[in-house]
């Protein structure tokens, strides 16, 4: 039996999935996390694991191909040392990608069109023709609007402008703090200056929260992180020069959790795209490692 296995490599968690050349699922791996950045000796230990479970219950197959999408890897300076073990570990073909690029390919189904993803940050990627682009991914120094990191940020920053300002703490003020286990917003630099941006984001709950209760501030936050999410979007369809028949595909639980935040990114698509097609399915991204890898197969 032939096979091509995906991975996807995040900064928790890798996944290694084995897929038949038909598309069906034949086995499955999981090990730490896969980032380079993070640790890249123990990264790579951990992709090469999840690799090798995937494949312990397949009886006499040969893997065709082997698709990786990493979350960082644009950023890895060498990539000699990830390609050298791979090599070393598995006499077989393989192309490494960021995390991006395969889930794009899962919700697409390796066809072109934009994918906006809202996680802990925040990109679009989109592909027309043969041409790749990209908006946003900056990181939370530059840019990440739309991001969890950016929406709960927006909450922490008005929090400085009531102590400042001499108001009266807002209900959201009031409910960060107490999860913060502060009393006063003076305390605030302690847990901002020190917190990963994961940490941060981790407030997005509360503000979703404030919002259903009707606070119209915790509100705006959301849908104006559904307006930077769709620019995001309709930026790639500018430099992609697509027509309004674009597929734009949503994936990161700021996205396809909050619904404020969807909606609000829908609405302003369909201002300038009508005709958007969206799709909104949850899917592995290691399915998009098997769209890609099919295509290398066959060239």
């Amino acid at each position: 039996m032939k096979y091509i296995i995906g991975v996807d490599g995040g900064g928790t968690k890798t996944e290694a999935v084995a897929y038949s050349l038909d598309g069906n699922k034949l086995g499955e791996g999981k090990s730490g996390y896969g980032n380079l950045l993070i640790n890249e000796k123990q990264a790579i230990t951990n992709i090469i694991e999840a690799i090798d479970l995937c494949k312990t219950g397949i009886q006499n197959g040969s893997c065709l191909y082997i698709c990786l999408g990493l979350a960082g890897f644009g950023g890895v300076e060498n990539p000699e040392g990830i390609k050298r073990a791979l090599t070393e570990a598995f006499d077989t073909p393989f192309t490494i990608v960021n995390d991006a690029m395969i889930a794009h390919a899962a919700l697409l189904k390796g066809k072109d069109g934009i994918l906006t993803i809202s996680g802990t940050g925040a990109v679009s990627i989109g592909t027309h023709n043969g041409t790749e682009e990209f908006a946003g991914g900056w990181g939370h120094i530059l840019g990440d609007e739309g991001s969890g990191y950016w929406i709960a940020m927006q909450a922490f920053i008005n929090m400085t402008k009531e102590e400042d300002e001499g108001l009266n703490y807002s209900q959201l003020t009031t409910a960060m703090l107490t999860k913060l286990g502060y009393h006063s917003a003076v305390e605030l630099k302690k847990f901002i200056y020190s917190a990963t941006k994961a940490e941060v984001a981790a407030f997005v709950p509360i503000i979703v929260e404030q919002a259903d209760a009707g606070d119209e501030f915790s509100k705006n936050i959301l849908i104006q992180a559904g307006y930077h999410l769709s620019k995001n979007a309709l930026d790639v369809c500018k430099k992609l020069n697509v027509g309004n028949d674009v597929t734009i595909a949503i994936k990161g639980s700021i996205l396809t959790h909050i619904p404020m935040v969807q909606s609000s990114f829908i609405n302003h698509l369909k201002l300038e795209k009508p005709d958007v097609k969206l799709i909104v399915d949850e899917v592995s991204s290691t399915l998009g490692c098997y769209y890609m890898a099919l295509k290398h197969t066959r060239e």
